[in-house]
């Protein structure tokens, strides 16, 4: 399988998953052990000074929890995660430092709803895979390849027991810079 295509599977799994704790906060019972303490934290991702919207970010503990810690970057680039276990999720986050892991794929300009592909042939769905394929290699992917990686991610971050937001600004693919 091509690089391309494991990344936008990734993608997809994280934005679902996001998907599916957002919907899943109308469970009013948390589970046991659940932290009480958590924080408001935002991750504003820049790219030359540019907001990056539609990039998902997890952020994961160096001292594993059993949380999951999602957001994705909205218009203005701005992520607001939260911690979910199993299918409970609430606003905010432990305090603690994480890796940073980010990925993104830009939306193609052709791309149809899902709905739209169900009225597709074979033939046409193809067809059309491989055109929003090659859009989608023709537009710049502000995000380095490494970040998608927890292994090869060099982002880290320390979230305080005030809360508060950070800025990580992509200023080439090579180089980063963090601001609290």
């Amino acid at each position: 399988m091509n690089r391309n295509f494991l990344t936008l599977i990734l993608t997809i799994t994280i934005c679902t998953v996001i998907g599916l704790l957002q919907t899943s906060c109308s469970s009013k019972e948390v589970p046991s052990g659940f932290l009480q303490k958590l924080v408001n934290f935002h991750v504003k991702l820049l790219h030359e000074g540019k907001p990056v919207q539609n990039a998902a970010i997890v952020l994961v503990a160096e001292t594993p929890s059993g949380y999951n810690v999602l957001g994705i970057t909205d218009l203005s680039g701005i992520a607001k995660p939260k911690t979910a276990i199993n299918t409970y999720s609430r606003a905010g986050i432990p305090t603690t430092i994480y890796q940073v892991i980010v990925t993104h794929i830009p939306k193609a300009p052709s791309e149809l709803a899902n709905s739209a592909l169900g009225k597709m042939s074979n033939a046409e769905i193809d067809a059309y895979r491989e055109k929003i394929k090659a859009e989608i290699a023709a537009i710049p992917h502000p995000v380095p390849k490494e970040w998608g990686d927890l292994k090869t991610t060099p982002v880290k971050i320390t979230v305080p027991e005030a809360g508060g937001s950070i800025t990580i600004e992509i200023t080439d693919p090579k180089t980063l810079l963090t601001v609290g």
